[in-house]
């Protein structure tokens, strides 16, 4: 009995080893593969649809795809799964897809992946309510040691209805207004009769489209005292369509308003060249220097007041020399102010010409300068000869001085004034006056030697 239970044992625990070892064998490969697209398409349409593919290390797929060829075209491939080498081919209406790893089986598929996707067009010829199918047949899987085939995956969808170009609007009206003329879908401008009180911050505008599925865009609503013009924009479902609609409403000015008279400019922009002097709000003239080759110039402002404007008044082609371009400021009550600006061109540059006047110029001063070297060749003569002059007077005049200082002439002055220095003076000595000199001299000498020879007998 107990040989029994122990064989029945024995029985159990291999078939349970053999249904783990199987299970484990299952579990180590496994795949499945399906298409997804959009929910719906149309007739025209751009279909994509992707190849996806799920397992536990796939690393090579063969697959075939069919469809209608009536029905859709096929384009191309794109998104093509990272660090796999996939291959689409079209043949006989089909394609065959062809992918493996290709990263040294680093990179298999272990989760959903897109494979690749396909493009395919909507052929024109199809109808609202035609299916449309794609179907994939995969031949082979693996993941290097082990295979699968026979797995399938499909896609199907409806064609829909085309979507609608309708933009009209079934009707248009404005609370507490009236619309002049009715209200038509194919009219397409209106305005409302009389004028809107200035109390009213906003139109109140009822549209309603003509095909439930277009949208409407309401701008402009809110109005400003004076003419305004509110835009109802329809775009048709097909988002191509658009029609716009048009209210012209003016508002009424408030009793107490008083209208700005500032009619100045916070700024001047120029195209070229800069004002001088610098921009200031209450300075109204300028001037702007530009070369010749610049030929235009267009200036403009910008208002201190939003409600003021600004306007360029004069041609803005320019002439050689003086131009102008007036910047003219108007308020909102009318009240006006011109900017001026002076455009100043220049005269164009002739290298030619330049170097003419120059070498003239030069010759002129050449000209102009040679007299002054004469004359100071001259100078420097009469300064070299006067030396000898002064030592011929210092020795004729040795030991007497003239009772009166002699007269000095003006070229002698002259001379003074330019070297700083006295110029000794040239004036003949009378002969009697050098031979009393002479004299007087020899007297003296004789005396002295007279006297020194009594003082030297004395003391002997």
């Amino acid at each position: 009995m107990k040989n029994t239970i122990k064989k029945i044992i024995c029985i159990f625990a291999a078939l349970s080893l053999a249904a783990s070892l199987s299970a484990v064998c299952c579990a180590e490969f496994k795949a499945s593969f399906s298409l997804g697209g959009p929910g719906s398409i149309r007739a025209g349409n751009t279909l994509t649809v992707q190849f996806k593919a799920d397992g536990n290390g796939i690393c090579g797929i063969l697959a075939d795809i069919t469809y209608d060829t009536s029905k859709l075209t096929y384009k191309s491939d794109s998104g093509a799964l990272s660090d796999w080498k996939v291959e689409v081919t079209e043949k006989n209406g089909s394609l065959q897809i062809w992918a493996e790893e290709n990263n040294g089986f680093k990179s298999p598929i272990k989760s959903q992946k897109t494979v690749i996707s396909l493009n395919f067009k909507v052929n024109d010829n199809v109808k609202t309510g035609d299916k449309i199918e794609i179907k994939a047949n995969i031949s082979q899987v693996s993941d290097t040691e082990n295979e699968l085939s026979g797995l399938s995956a499909a896609y199907s969808v409806t064609v829909a209805r085309p979507l609608s170009s309708d933009s009209s609007l079934k009707s248009l009206s404005v609370e507490g207004y009236t619309l002049k003329p009715d209200f038509s879908p194919d009219q397409t401008e209106y305005e409302i009769d009389g004028e809107v009180e200035y109390t009213l911050n906003a139109l109140k505008i009822k549209a309603e489209t003509n095909d439930g599925e277009a949208s409407v865009d309401i701008s402009g609503s809110r109005l400003s005292v004076g003419a305004n013009t509110v835009r109802i924009k329809v775009t048709a479902e097909n988002d191509s369509s658009v029609t716009t609609y048009s209210i012209k409403a003016k508002m009424k000015q408030d009793p107490d308003y008083v209208a700005s008279s500032d009619a100045s400019l916070s700024s001047v922009s120029l195209s070229e060249g800069r004002l001088s002097p610098e921009f200031a709000p209450d300075r109204y003239d300028y001037i702007v220097y530009v070369p010749y080759e610049v030929d235009s110039v267009s200036a403009s402002g910008d208002p201190n007041d939003k409600k003021a404007k600004a306007e360029p008044l004069g041609d803005t082609a320019l002439q050689v020399g003086e131009n102008l371009i007036v910047l003219r400021c108007t308020a909102e009550d009318g009240t006006e102010n011109e900017y001026r600006i002076t455009v100043m061109r220049m005269e164009a540059y002739d290298a030619e010409t330049e170097t003419e006047t120059e070498t003239e110029t030069e010759t002129e001063t050449e000209t102009e300068t040679e007299p002054e070297t004469e004359t100071e060749t001259e100078a420097e003569t009469d300064t070299e000869t006067e030396p000898e002059t002064e030592t011929e007077t210092e020795f004729i005049s040795i030991g007497t001085e003239p009772d009166t200082e002699p007269e000095v002439t003006q070229t002698e002055t002259d001379a003074v004034t330019e070297d700083e220095s006295p110029v000794p003076f040239t004036n003949t000595v009378p002969l009697w006056t050098v031979i009393a000199a002479a004299v007087g001299g020899i007297a003296i000498g004789a005396l002295g030697s007279v006297l020194v020879l009594n003082s030297v007998k004395e003391r002997k």
